[in-house]
């Protein structure tokens, strides 16, 4: 009964408003549909104030506001409620009116909005992450509304900026100019890399899913240290942001200078890997590795010498002979660098720095080379050539060793041989008698006998008998003071009773 009397009341308050009409004589107009209306129209709806346009909101003998009306005129939403799209898809059973009031005055607005208690889910969109503090109207305004039936509809009524229909739900609909990478990634969704939480940080984005997976020390590596902002006037990125594609990666070079300056003949993965470049398997080296240009080219015995025993710091025992000594901003490479200069940086020297320090030169390969040390490359011709004293005679067939000893050095290149006594002392049968002549007066070095000495030189030349005598006839042996025993020369006496007596 409640139900029937209000619609008998509404029926009868529409009849007493027409009897009105026609009693005064007036034309039903705007204002004599104030007579029944709850109140003026708001102003989106202003043109339809007045009785002869209640039929456009309200159907006859039905209360309310008809939804299948207000959709008529509304057909973006009428729309989007059919595609089941949207917030009002989820109303779609209520009645407009309950939301949207009118009749209120032109100044009364439609749409009011509970923002704070508006779930925002149910227009398909949740709000997540910067996304739930950011305002209203920051996102829904006129020039971003992309539905073309919103556009058409809102524009000429110059609603626009107040609907909150016809917003597109791609990134780069609101974030276009905040966009970086330019035509880097044309047709990517942003979501693949990019979440609400921030666009600083890509923490959906997978390096392992594009053609160079990071591995090792790389995934420690910053994306600025790779991708480096675009230089002005760069294509693909806008000035200063990172270029992620493309860039080149088929070769370690692609970004890391080579520090063997093209020594290495191909890929740097055969020896090395990301774990660390200063991990090296000295094994994958050996052999492969250019040493000549370090400007130290491996020859002789030098060539076959395992990296290790010239690169290894950590070498607790060397050689015998051997010394390192390393430049100190190598010791934590794979092969730090020896110093080299000369061949006494890593070998001892084996004459004891005498050629130093008589002024010589102490380059080994002067007498050596690399392949072995002895015998050495100085043979009598460089000792002819080189020595102020030329061998020759006997003196050519005597070891190296003979003379080159001293008491104090065992072996000495550096050797007094101004005079045969200097070699000869310890051997010379003469003692002090020729003190102050030379042994070459009498002898040769081809032989320590004399067979052709001159006696006519002397005080007594040889005459008569005594010209066949043997020389061991007159020089006969004899006991020196320092008790050594010689064959006497002189003094001689030359008298005849000094060899053959006095005769009776």
């Amino acid at each position: 009964m409640g139900v029937l009397t209000r619609r008998m009341e509404g029926r009868a308050g529409w009849a007493v408003g027409l009897a009105l009409c026609l009693f005064t004589g007036a034309r039903p107009g705007a204002a004599d549909g104030q007579i029944i209306s709850p109140g003026k129209l708001s102003g989106a709806h202003a043109e339809w104030d007045g009785i002869r346009s209640c039929t456009r909101c309200h159907e006859l003998r039905k209360p309310g506001v008809s939804n299948t009306l207000c959709l008529e005129c509304h057909t973006p939403l009428r729309t989007r409620i059919a595609a089941r799209r949207g917030y009002h898809a989820t109303v779609a059973d209520q009645g407009c009116a309950e939301c949207h009031k009118d009749h209120f005055g032109e100044d009364f607005a439609l749409v009011r909005l509970d923002t704070l208690a508006f779930d925002h889910s149910d227009t398909g969109y949740d709000l997540e992450g910067a996304h739930e503090s950011t305002g209203c109207r920051s996102c829904h305004v006129p020039e971003r509304v992309a539905d073309v039936d919103v556009v058409e509809f809102k524009e000429p009524r110059g609603a626009l900026s107040h609907t909150f229909l016809g917003l597109p739900t791609t990134c780069e609909a609101c974030h276009a100019q905040d966009d970086p990478h330019g035509s880097q990634f044309e047709g990517r969704e942003c979501t693949e890399c990019h979440d609400t939480s921030g666009w600083e940080e890509a923490g959906g984005f997978d390096h392992s899913r594009t053609r160079y997976p990071l591995t090792g020390l790389h995934v420690q590596v910053t994306c600025e240290e790779c991708h480096a902002p675009a230089r002005p006037g760069g294509q693909g990125a806008g000035r200063g942001a990172l270029v992620f594609k493309p860039l080149s990666f088929g070769t370690c070079q692609a970004c890391h200078a080579d520090p063997h300056r093209g020594a290495m003949e191909g890929a740097c993965t055969r020896c090395h890997s990301t774990a660390g470049w200063k991990r090296v398997d000295p094994s994958a080296v050996e052999g492969r590795f250019n040493h000549r240009s370090t400007g130290f080219d491996l020859v002789g015995r030098h060539a076959s010498a395992p990296c290790a025993s010239c690169h290894d710091a950590r070498a607790r025992t060397r050689p015998a002979g051997i010394h390192l000594a390393f430049d100190r901003s190598t010791l934590g490479d794979p092969f730090p660098r020896p110093e080299a200069g000369s061949c006494l940086a890593c070998h001892d020297d084996a004459h004891a720095g005498e050629f130093h320090e008589a002024g010589r030169a102490s380059d080994c390969l002067e007498c050596h080379d690399q392949t072995l040390w002895v015998p050495s490359a100085y043979g009598i011709t460089r000792h002819n050539q080189d020595s102020p004293f030329v061998l020759d005679g006997a003196h050519l067939v005597v070891e190296c060793s003979g003379c080159h000893t001293t008491p104090e050095r065992p072996r000495t290149f550096v050797v007094d041989h101004s005079s045969c006594a200097s070699c000869h002392a310890e051997t010379d049968p003469h003692g002090e008698q020729f003190s102050g002549r030379a042994c070459d007066e009498c002898h040769t070095t081809s032989s320590f006998s004399i067979r052709t000495f001159d006696h006519a030189t002397t005080a007594y030349p040889l005459d008569g008998a005594h010209a066949t005598v043997e020389c061991g006839a007159c020089h006969t042996s004899a006991i020196v003071p320092d008790g050594r025993t010689v064959v006497r020369y002189r003094p001689l006496g030359m008298e005849c009773r000094d060899c053959h007596g006095a005769r009776p």
